[in-house]
């Protein structure tokens, strides 16, 4: 009996599912997924274990092959984010990312390298700065691969961004600081014109999504690939590597991140926080968007602190 018959592929709780059964366009797509991981199964002749539980756009399970090579198989939800992710990976050739093995364009899957154990680097008990210097390790990698044709222009996406965060705080007026709202979307529309050089960004570039490899290699997964300014990669390690804002002096703390990872980077220390700053106000009016008026005033104060910076 296939192995896979003995655990639930897709148990109600997996964040995939609770994810995007609330997504209208996403419920035909998860209506058809357990006849797509049959499918991807068999083409590759997969053993499967029990999903992992990190994504919520896509199902991802560890797997064997039939030699007996771990692999790791991700079916992505169809859309605009998750195209540039093969033609990234195979730039990159696990020079700071995971390896891409196989990929399966007819259902959007993956056959990865499987990293082990796999840590994410936002689990790790190293010191923060520590963390941060490993961040900016594999960024450096990664942005050695140049940007072909293909790849989503940074400044189209931001633009793109700019005029959501516009139209949603005149719509929902959600009696968040209009002059920093302001301040963030014209952000989204000037970084990447001024930006000195035009990398291939991972996009996506948080602590989670950074494992370890247990050969002292690092490596990023889950990329967002654009192609622009490296200024714009950093700002998740700048808040995510702990909560700086749980810190008795949220500012000293930013201050530091971002002077590391200027100093890391070779990026101008003033360029990341603008990002940052453009980021979250882009997600204070996501949050507004979906109803959660609370926590984008919340992400608004964030804001604050990092322009004040």
């Amino acid at each position: 009996m296939d192995r896979a018959a003995s655990f639930d592929l897709l148990p109600p709780d997996l964040p995939v599912v609770t994810q995007l059964s609330r997504i209208a366009d996403a419920r035909g797509w998860l209506a058809e997924l357990p006849e797509l991981i049959a499918q991807v199964r068999e083409r590759f002749q997969l053993t499967l274990s029990p999903p992992l539980r990190g994504g919520s756009c896509s199902w991802v399970a560890p797997a064997t092959l039939p030699d007996g090579t771990g692999v790791i198989v991700k079916i992505a939800w169809p859309h605009p984010e998750m195209y540039g992710e093969p033609a990234a990976l195979r730039l990159w050739q696990g020079d700071g990312a995971v390896r891409l093995l196989a990929h399966d364009p007819r259902h959007h899957a993956l056959l990865l390298e499987r990293c082990d154990p796999g840590l994410p680097l936002g689990d790790s008990t190293a010191p923060a700065d520590e963390r941060l210097r490993q961040g900016a390790r594999v960024l450096r990698r990664l942005w050695r691969a140049a940007p072909t044709g293909g790849f989503d222009p940074l400044d189209r996406v931001t633009a793109h961004w700019a005029d959501l965060v516009d139209e949603r705080m005149a719509r929902l007026r959600p009696g968040y600081d209009p002059d920093l709202v302001a301040y963030g979307a014209r952000l989204l529309r000037e970084l990447p014109a001024t930006a000195d050089r035009r990398v291939l960004l991972h996009g996506d570039f948080n602590p989670n999504n950074v494992l370890s490899c247990g050969d002292g290699r690092w490596l990023a997964i889950d990329p967002k690939p654009m192609a622009g300014d490296p200024a714009y990669d950093p700002w998740p390690l700048l808040e995510q590597v702990d909560d700086p804002f749980a810190h008795p002096d949220p500012a000293a703390v930013l201050a530091a991140r971002r002077d590391l990872l200027a100093a890391e980077l070779s990026v101008d220390p003033q360029r990341i926080v603008r990002w940052a700053v453009a980021r979250r106000v882009e997600t204070a009016l996501w949050l507004a968007h979906h109803g959660d008026t609370p926590g984008g005033a919340a992400v608004m104060g964030e804001a604050r602190t990092l322009a004040e910076l």
